[in-house]
C-alpha cells in the first residue's frame, strides 16, 4: 500500500497563519523524505480553521523543497473560479513541477464561501462543476479559433495570431494533461459515479463512516461500467483518514480529546451541522444530532490507538472495503510536535509496511 497526506489543513483560528503555513510547509517536506507518495491540499475562502485560499501558490513553494512526492490540488473548487483561470494555473504548475502535479476537482461546501461569490443553490453549483471542468479539459488541449459555449461559461478565442502566438493558451507539460481525482463524499455519489464514468481518480472523504467509505466504490464501479469501461483498478482509490499512534491507547485519546485535534473534530461538527449535513458522520441514520460528539466523531472516523490498535484498525478498514492503493493520512495541528511527527514516522515505517497489498491480476 502507498501512503499519503491529505492537509484541508485544520488548525486553530488563533494561531499566527504564518506559522501556520510554515508548519504545512514542513509536514509535506518530511512527507517526502519518509517516502510519502502524493500530498492533497484543500482550498478555502472563508475558513479560519481551514486558512489555505490558494493551493496552487502554496504547492508550487514546495516544488524545490521536495523531490519525489505529488503536488496535488484537493481540490480546484470549480464554482469559484474562471475555468480558463483553473486551467492556466494548474498548466503553469505542472511546468514549474515537471509534471509532479495531480489535480482534484470540486463543487465545495462552505455556505459563507458560496455567499462571497454570490453562487446559486448547491444543486446548480454542482452543474456548473461538470460544466467547468468539461472546459478546463477542453482548454487544455484546444488551438484558437475556438468557441466553447455552455450554460454558465462561454469560453473564447475567435481572433488569434497564430505567427506571434497571440490568442494561445498555456497547456500542461503532462499529456494529454495531468491526472484528475474528485473527492467523494456521500454513500451513492453523483461525484463517485461521474469519476468512475470518466476514468478519474476516486478520494474518499475523512468525514464519514468505514461502511460508506465501502459504498464510494460500489458506486464509482457502478459508474464505469456505465461508460462501458473496463473494471476499475483499486490501485486507483485513494481513502482518507485521521490517524495518531501513541505510545498506549489511553495516552493516544488523551491527547486527541484534550488537544487541538478535539477542537478540530467540535469545529467539523458545528459546520456540518450548519450545512445540514451531520448526518453523513453517523454511523446509522438513527443516531440524534446530540449524540454526535467529538469523542463520538473521533471513534466513528479516526483510527487513533497504541502501534498494535491502529494496525488492526487499518487492517479492519482493508477488509471492509475490499483494499485500496493508498492511504491517505490527515494533516493535523502540531499542538505538540513531537508527539505529531512520532506518529507520521510510526505510520510510515511500521504500520503501513505491515498492511496487505492488492495483488496484481
Amino acid at each position: 500500500m502507498k501512503l499519503g497526506l491529505f492537509m484541508m489543513p485544520l488548525q486553530p483560528p488563533e494561531k499566527s497563519r504564518t506559522q501556520c503555513f510554515d508548519e504545512n510547509v514542513e509536514l509535506i517536506v518530511r512527507a517526502d523524505q519518509l517516502g510519502f507518495t502524493e500530498a492533497w491540499v484543500g482550498q478555502h475562502h472563508t475558513l479560519a480553521w481551514e486558512p489555505i485560499p490558494a493551493n496552487d501558490v502554496f504547492l508550487s513553494n514546495l516544488i524545490a523543497r521536495t523531490q519525489n512526492i505529488k503536488l496535488c490540488t484537493g481540490v480546484s473548487i470549480v464554482p469559484q473560479h474562471h475555468p480558463a483561470n483553473i486551467a492556466v494555473r494548474l498548466a503553469l504548475l505542472d511546468h514549474l513541477s515537471h509534471g509532479r502535479i495531480m489535480c482534484g476537482f470540486g463543487q465545495g461546501g462552505v455556505p459563507t464561501d458560496w455567499e462571497l461569490f454570490d453562487l446559486p443553490d448547491a444543486k446548480t453549483q454542482g452543474l456548473m462543476t461538470v460544466e467547468g471542468i468539461d472546459m478546463v479539459t477542453k482548454l487544455w488541449q484546444a488551438e484558437a479559433p475556438f468557441d466553447f459555449q455552455g450554460q454558465y461559461w462561454h469560453i473564447k478565442i475567435l481572433n488569434p495570431n497564430a505567427e506571434l502566438g497571440i490568442g494561445q493558451l498555456l497547456k500542461p507539460y503532462q499529456q494529454p494533461h495531468p491526472p484528475i481525482a474528485m473527492s467523494i463524499v456521500r454513500g451513492g455519489s453523483m461525484a463517485a459515479r461521474m469519476a468512475g464514468q470518466r476514468g478519474y481518480i476516486p478520494i474518499s472523504t475523512n468525514l464519514v463512516p468505514p461502511n460508506t467509505v465501502a459504498n464510494h466504490w460500489e458506486t464509482y464501479s457502478e459508474g464505469a461500467a456505465e461508460a462501458g469501461l473496463p473494471t476499475p483498478d483499486r490501485a486507483s482509490w485513494r481513502v482518507s483518514r485521521t490517524i495518531f499512534i501513541g505510545e498506549t491507547n489511553d495516552a493516544a485519546w488523551d491527547h486527541v480529546l484534550n488537544g487541538t485535534l478535539g477542537r478540530a473534530a467540535a469545529y467539523l461538527i458545528q459546520l456540518l451541522k450548519d450545512s445540514n449535513i451531520l448526518h453523513l458522520v453517523k454511523a446509522h441514520p438513527d443516531v440524534p444530532d446530540d449524540d454526535v460528539t467529538v469523542e463520538y466523531f473521533l471513534r466513528q472516523l479516526g483510527i487513533i490507538g497504541d502501534r498494535d490498535s491502529v494496525l488492526r484498525q487499518l487492517q479492519d478498514l482493508w477488509t471492509l472495503t475490499g483494499g485500496f492503493g493508498t492511504l491517505l493520512m490527515m494533516a493535523h495541528d502540531w499542538d505538540d510536535k513531537a508527539k505529531w511527527v512520532a506518529s507520521m514516522e510510526t505510520l510510515a515505517k511500521e504500520i503501513v509496511p505491515a498492511l496487505p497489498t492488492l495483488q496484481k491480476v
